[in-house]
């Protein structure tokens, strides 16, 4: 008898049950999170089969902060899900719908057995313009967001959370595209079923918006493009000083312009960049604190636990030990079973 979407997504699939034995975040893409602590999804592992992908989020752990070069739907089937777009908080329930701009820093809170998450994932690429060619030019706020992902001299920070709960066409498309891409073998015309569906959805979505933050057609917001990928790739170094004479603004002009555009100062736009990296190096990682101070450029760990009590109200130990079990009250690692039995000698040079 064949499964139902209901015991597909419920289904225990391989990297659930190593996470739910470990209770350790399963590096199943084997990405380096030292040299890369905030890495962008390789697009090559989920579009293998079209320009649309569907998948399921794993249960069980924590999903690291990450981007993604290509435009992520996230549903939320059953159950509810925290996540963190860009550091807001986003609280989603069973029948909501996020939509994210591609380049977005994104990050999941651990979800339970009860929580299903299912990622709609659609490729950047030319194609999807003629993948969704049904749907009426400038449409929705949606169909806009899809084609100015294409444009690489603008902001890419744009989301869209919907209510699916409001309109039964929208829920049962949704359902129907989640169980055409899991289905297994690939169905004949798999790629053409689901473009169709999606441009049904999309055209549905208009009357579910809950919240929107869109900026694509704010040109002051596009002009800080460069400045706001510099300082994420170089949030180590970068001063408010040196960073305005790499583009030659004054400092002040630089401060207002950052802060009218974002609603963050540069010192929040740094920190916040630092945080989210020592997050994913303390859920991926067994690097001590003194090492993790290094790396996102702090002198000493005092530092850092200033940073975790202004923005997460928490201290690095007490972080840590929620995200990863191999870490006691103190943030200290503890010894694995091999390790005991081998007489408890522990390695905290990883």
């Amino acid at each position: 008898m064949p499964k139902t979407l209901h015991d597909k997504l419920f289904a225990l699939n391989d990297v659930e049950q190593q996470q739910l034995e470990s209770g350790n975040n399963f590096n199943y893409m084997d990405l380096d999170f030292i040299d890369n602590p905030i890495p962008q999804m390789p697009a090559w592992n989920f579009f293998k089969d079209g320009e649309i992908a569907v998948t399921k989020n794993n249960r069980f752990s924590y999903v690291p902060a990450h981007t993604h070069s290509f435009i992520e739907l996230n549903y939320v089937y059953a159950g509810s899900c925290t996540q963190y777009i860009n550091d807001e908080k986003i609280v989603l329930h069973s029948g909501e719908l996020l939509l994210m701009d591609k380049e977005i820093v994104q990050r999941i809170d651990y979800t339970g057995r009860d929580d299903v998450l299912v990622n709609i994932l659609i490729k950047s690429d030319p194609k999807v313009s003629d993948l969704l060619q049904l749907i009426p030019d400038s449409i929705n706020i949606v169909s806009q967001l899809i084609d100015n992902v294409a444009n690489d001299h603008t902001l890419h920070n744009n989301f869209i959370l919907f209510d699916l709960n409001q309109n039964v066409i929208a829920k049962n498309l949704i359902a129907s595209l989640i169980q055409k891409g899991l289905t297994t073998p690939l169905p004949p015309q798999r790629n053409q079923s689901l473009a169709l569906i999606l441009s049904a959805l999309i055209i549905e979505l208009r009357t579910t918006v809950e919240k929107s933050v869109i900026n694509f057609t704010d040109t002051a917001r596009a002009s800080l493009v460069p400045i706001i990928r510099y300082i994420n790739e170089n949030y180590l170094t970068a001063t408010l000083g040196n960073t305005a004479k790499q583009f030659d603004y004054n400092r002040n002009y630089l401060s207002n312009k950052l802060k009218t555009a974002t609603g963050k100062s540069f010192q929040e736009l740094i920190d916040r960049r630092r945080l989210s990296v020592a997050e994913n190096l303390m859920i991926k990682t067994d690097l001590t604190n003194e090492e993790i101070c290094d790396l996102v450029g702090y002198r000493n760990s005092a530092s850092l636990y200033r940073l975790f009590q202004k923005y997460l109200n928490s201290t690095p130990a007490a972080y840590r030990r929620k995200v990863h079990p191999r870490f006691d009250h103190l943030g200290q690692r503890l010894p694995t079973q091999e390790e005991v039995n081998n007489g408890g000698a522990t390695d905290t040079s990883q």
